[in-house]
């Protein structure tokens, strides 16, 4: 029986990159480990949400919002 899931607890599988410092233009580097294994390039765009409980953010790739954005409408 698959364990039962929480609401606002994100289950998936997740990893530790490293630490990013926000810079005085409130600024960070997404270390490079990071950008090769999910495939962000120079110049794309990061959809940047807030966590639900406000102890931090995610950063989503527009196609993966629209993804899912096409799985509602059908």
């Amino acid at each position: 029986m698959p364990a039962k899931r929480k609401k606002g607890i994100c289950t998936h599988k997740s990893g530790f990159y490293g630490w990013v410092t926000v810079s005085d233009k409130g600024q960070i580097a997404i270390p490079a480990n990071v950008r090769k294994e999910l495939k962000i390039k120079t110049g794309n765009k990061l959809l940047v949400l807030r966590r639900k409980n406000s102890d931090g953010i995610s950063l989503v790739k527009p196609e993966v919002i629209s993804k899912h954005l096409n799985k509602l409408r059908d």
